[in-house]
């Protein structure tokens, strides 16, 4: 019998493709992976020719439950999930759980995203090993290379001794935040489910045994540091998403010079302020450039020069831009390494602050949050980065990361640990990436 291995995520696209190309590759290796989805997210596993199973309810029906918008849910997922995971998230758990737990029997691991506490609950109460995927760096909560977002704004970057201390302090916080907003309830869930008191601190720590927590980004992006959660792997981006332009865009981009592409993700099109579409097109017009605006279900102008897409698959297109504006969602920031182009990061919440501050600090990038974004803002902190970007460098780091294949290694290192590597694969990834291993 080949090797089986569940698999969930709760969350956007950025969530989601790192799944699909996990489950991809596990099946490349001979391996069985069961995806456990949201409703909407099978269809996009569909696409990918990968069969999933409905778990929990769709968007549609989470904003009818919520009385909230999909761009209020959204806003508040990046700006603080805690109150959206007291109030949503946690109230269902404990029947997604029993709706998650029958796709376990026969599995020998589960593998989930930090949200999907459904399939963790399931992992333990079938006494299976669970794989944290931890999809951001700044979830490694590492004191000695903090988080870069807003609620660590505090946090001291490359510390010496006392700003390790200070770091510690802080990180220690965070965690008391944790167990103080989600552990009581957690505890109580588990209690119905025939489970112990939630240990450690919520989204961090697992009843279920854990033989690696896989990092899906490149260690050059952010390596491993010694503090980090005993058993993390680096094991690098996973690959792009499939797709391909349209011919209708691909001639668009034929007839001119290289163009602006703006982005803000799958979630964020409307959550930078009303007159950001306009701002990204005067800012085109500012730098003489013509502008791919990548609008999602938000307004956007049209008008000589410019292109509004609801969507266009990133892999293809970022290569052929002038420069990258995007949110810095880890997704999207993996693309635009990929392109090596130059990038203007405009972080909305969440991890996105994060991401964007290790893109500047490796000279990928030049930052503006989001909320402070004008034409006359972009042109100042952008003309700079495109005068002095380093394209050589840039190539060379998008060589890189294109070098390694994070969820083939994710793959190889899940069936290395249960055992069950099929004859003749290639090693674990916790021989060729970043690894730091310890006691769990």
């Amino acid at each position: 019998m080949p090797p089986t291995i569940l698999l969930a995520t709760l969350g956007s696209l950025g969530d989601l493709y790192p799944v699909l190309s996990l489950a991809r590759a596990l099946r490349d290796r001979g391996a069985v992976a069961r995806l456990a989805l949201a409703p909407d997210d099978c269809a996009v596993a569909a696409d990918w020719g990968l069969p999933a199973t409905p778990v929990g309810p769709s968007r549609a029906e989470m904003s009818r439950r919520l009385g909230m918008s999909g761009d209020d849910i959204a806003r508040s997922v990046l700006r603080d999930p805690g109150p959206l995971l007291n109030g949503v998230l946690l109230p269902m758990l404990a029947d997604l759980a029993r709706e998650t737990e029958p796709l376990a029997r026969g599995a020998d691991a589960v593998a989930a995203t930090t949200f999907a506490l459904h399939a963790a609950l399931a992992a333990e109460r079938r006494g299976l090993p669970l794989f944290p995927l931890l999809l951001q760096p700044m979830v490694m909560f590492s004191a000695l290379d903090p988080p870069r977002a807003s609620a660590f704004r505090l946090a001291v970057p490359q510390p010496g001794p006392a700003g390790r201390l200070w770091n510690r302090g802080l990180i220690a916080l965070a965690h008391g935040v944790l167990r103080a907003r989600h552990r009581r309830a957690l505890t109580r869930i588990r209690a119905g489910l025939g489970l112990p008191p939630q240990p450690g601190t919520p989204l961090v720590d697992h009843g279920a045994a854990v033989p690696a927590r896989l990092g899906l980004w490149d260690p050059r992006f952010a390596p491993v540091p010694a503090d980090a959660p005993s058993r993390t792997v680096a094991t690098g981006f996973p690959p792009s998403p499939p797709g391909a332009l349209p011919p209708e865009v691909a001639a668009w981009l034929d007839a001119g010079p290289a163009p602006l592409v703006v982005t803000l993700g799958s979630i964020a099109h409307a959550l930078a302020g009303p007159r950001f579409w306009d701002e990204a097109a005067a800012l085109a017009r500012r730098m003489g450039r013509r502008a791919v605006l990548l609008h999602g279900e938000a307004a956007a102008p049209r008008g000589d020069g410019l292109l509004a897409l609801r969507y266009a698959p990133h892999a293809p297109l970022f290569p052929r831009a002038h420069a990258v504006l995007h949110h810095g969602g880890i997704g999207t920031t993996s693309e635009a390494i990929r392109a090596a182009r130059p990038q203007l990061v405009l972080p909305v919440g969440g991890d996105q602050p994060d991401n964007a501050a290790r893109l500047a600090g490796l000279g990928l990038a030049a930052t503006l949050p989001a909320r402070r974004f004008t034409a006359r803002r972009a042109e100042r902190v952008l003309a700079p980065l495109l005068a002095r970007f380093d394209t050589d460098r840039a190539d060379a780091f998008a060589a890189t990361v294109r070098g390694r294949d994070g969820a083939a290694a994710a793959a190889a290192l899940i069936l290395d640990r249960i055992g069950a590597r099929r004859v003749g694969s290639k090693p674990a990834a916790g021989r060729s990436g970043t690894e730091r291993t310890g006691h769990p």
